[in-house]
Parts: structure tokens; C-alpha cells; sequence
């Protein structure tokens, strides 16, 4: 049987799980998917040729996916 001690252990084990689950994942939808998508649009564009342009397009996906991230996960 669990004691009141044990449960409590359990208690603050689950919210320190929690606390990092939520770290993990609001550092992956703020830096992890932005980097991906404009290395995606990044090698995109060396593909097609496009030379110096492929900087622009990796910086302004980046940048346009980081606000969406940082917008669609602030509250």
C-alpha cells in the first residue's frame, strides 16, 4: 500500500515531469521547427538555382515560422 509520503513523492514527480514535457516541447516549436522548415526552404531554393537568394529565403521562413510558433504557443 502507498503511503501518504509516497503519494506526495508521486504528486511532485508528476509536476516536475510536466514542467520539463512543457520546456521540451515549447523549445521544439520555438527553435526545432523554424531551423527545420528553413533548412527545408534553404536547400529548396539551392535546388532551383537560386544562389544567394536561398539566404534570404532560409532567414524570412525562419523568422515567419518562429512568430507563428511563438504566437500559437503563448497562451
Amino acid at each position: 500500500m502507498a503511503t501518504a509520503d509516497e503519494a506526495k513523492q508521486r504528486l511532485q514527480d508528476a509536476d516536475e515531469h510536466r514542467t520539463i514535457y512543457n520546456g521540451i516541447m515549447k523549445n521544439a516549436a520555438q527553435v526545432g521547427v523554424p531551423l527545420t522548415m528553413g533548412l527545408a526552404m534553404f536547400f529548396t531554393q539551392l535546388v532551383m538555382g537560386n544562389g544567394w537568394w536561398a539566404v534570404l529565403w532560409f532567414i524570412a521562413t525562419y523568422l515567419l515560422v518562429w512568430w507563428v510558433a511563438k504566437t500559437f504557443f503563448s497562451h
